[in-house]
């Protein structure tokens, strides 16, 4: 016989800490990003073009990084969505067992 036990606290606990871990990764980012765009090193048009295609990629770079950072508070927050649901359906249950007593 198998048995499923989910711990809606643990699991309250777990969003709270992706939360905070995308906290930290936006953070990061921010006090980092200027590195993502570098001013181009001359005003010749090969240091110009090669300037403008740093800025592409850092700006694909940061796309891509934030699009990680809201999945990990999407996750969070199904996580806590069905945390709250597992916890109201352990209190209906005690409440239909408290009644029979």
């Amino acid at each position: 016989m198998s048995k499923i036990a989910f711990d809606h606290e643990l699991a309250k606990q777990a969003a709270g800490r992706l939360d905070a871990l995308a906290d930290e990764l936006e953070a990061g980012l921010a006090n980092a990003g200027h590195s993502l765009g570098p001013a181009p090193a001359a005003i010749d048009p090969v240091s110009a073009r090669t300037g403008d295609t740093l800025d592409e990629v850092g700006g694909s770079f940061r796309d891509s990084y934030l699009s990680g950072v809201r999945e990990l508070r999407k996750i969070a927050a199904n996580m806590r969505a069905h945390s709250d649901s597992f916890g109201d359906t352990d209190s209906d249950a005690v409440d239909v067992f408290r009644g029979l007593s």
